[in-house]
């Protein structure tokens, strides 16, 4: 088969789940004989190369060699072939798309959220609607609901024109379901690939680690719980959401400290104890969750949306005082860390219960990501049976 990804993300790095997650995805299917292309954005200010130079650097130290022509960085990766489309102009980007989808004639394309209401638009315009499958990993996107943070009636309608809708959890699937009477499948990608992996975790081990800290993803729970615990050490991993001034606090925290963000998170991990994941506000899944799980960690997580998914009955999961709607942006409330303490210090202190814990999170991520694999997907699009 011919697939073409389109995502409002760029390709490398690929710092956050959804962008590891596709990327993943495609690499894993190229590795089973398609031909696989991608079309992307070339920069990302706070999670990647900002501008020319800094993208050229970050494709030197991989060794990718680029071909440019106008407007666009071209290059091959992991079997995969990658548009970097270097402007941010919405009709740029869609006209590239439309062409681009026109010359590789795919038998599938690949649409991944569509923040900015311009992929599936191009989609369209390059190919019949029965040869775009949606593939959504991000609830706050879709266009309609009370989670939208960009209500369209127009792309709601461009999204009735598909063949098929691809959700990476249940929680979104009954979303789509219940606010735009949308038809999903559950489809688990392969972010994690194949292993064997490390049983990392230790009763004895070094942090308490939050990746991407920021407003939605728990930094009003994290960063009062540091401070609470001064005797235990915690790290953050920087992220898309991690500004220079919450930067500056996590820095100046004297028990914390702070790392680089990586396409691979083993090194981090190796010397995480306990994973926190208190998110604020509706994560789709959160694909950390399983892979500290995986390595045998134990993880506290906000009991929200996709996290209670994402915990397999495995993780923790604490309370949290969601994220608040005003004027279309969000805002924090206060946060009770109580139970987040006292979960925190039950396995720091006893060993038998973070061993208990640490068995039961490996088993059920090892079962996980036994169906998480490039051959469901594969399945998923051979079941469709072609485009009509």
């Amino acid at each position: 088969m011919r697939i073409l990804l389109l995502q409002d993300h760029i390709y490398l790095p690929s710092y956050g789940g959804g962008v590891k997650a596709n990327r993943m995805l495609l690499e894993a299917l190229a590795a089973r004989g398609h031909e696989c292309a991608a079309v992307t954005p070339a920069f990302a200010p706070s999670a990647g190369p900002a501008n020319d130079g800094e993208f050229r650097e970050e494709m030197e130290r991989r060794g990718v060699v680029v071909r440019e022509r106008a407007g666009v960085s071209s290059y091959r990766f992991g079997g995969v072939e990658v548009d970097a489309v270097r402007s941010s102009s919405p009709d740029e980007v869609r006209e590239h798309v439309e062409q681009r989808t026109r010359e590789l004639a795919p038998d599938w394309v690949l649409v991944n959220d569509d923040k900015r209401r311009v992929l599936l638009t191009g989609a369209l315009a390059g190919a019949s609607g029965d040869r775009i499958v949606l593939l959504l990993q991000t609830i706050t996107n879709m266009p309609f609901g009370p989670l939208a943070v960009a209500p369209s009636e127009e792309q709601t309608l461009r999204m009735r024109e598909v063949r098929a809708i691809a959700t990476i959890s249940a929680f979104l699937q009954r979303y789509l379901a219940c606010y735009g009477r949308l038809q999903s499948t559950v489809v688990r990608l392969p972010i994690y690939g194949d292993g064997p992996f490390p049983d990392a975790a230790r009763s004895d081990g070094r942090y308490a680690t939050i990746v991407n800290p920021c407003l939605e993803k728990g930094v009003d729970v994290f960063l009062p719980l540091a401070r609470a615990l001064p005797e235990v050490e915690f790290a953050a991993v920087r992220g898309w959401g991690t500004d220079s001034a919450l930067l500056r606090t996590l820095e100046e925290q004297p028990n914390v400290s702070v790392f680089e963000p990586a396409d691979d998170l083993d090194d981090v991990l190796a010397s995480t104890r306990v994973l926190l994941a208190p998110s604020l506000w509706p994560e789709t899944f959160g694909y950390i969750v399983p892979e500290a799980m995986l390595r045998g960690i134990p993880v506290l997580a906000s009991d929200i949306g996709g996290l209670r998914e994402a915990g397999l009955g495995a993780a923790t999961l604490l309370p949290v005082a969601t994220l608040e709607r005003r004027n279309g942006h969000y805002v924090g409330r206060p946060q009770a860390i109580g139970p987040w303490r006292s979960a925190l210090q039950t396995l720091l202190a006893d060993s038998e219960e973070y061993a208990r814990r640490s068995r039961d999170a490996r088993a059920a991520a090892l079962a996980f990501v036994a169906e998480a694999r490039a051959e469901r997907f594969e399945s998923f699009l051979a079941e469709l049976g072609g485009p009509r």
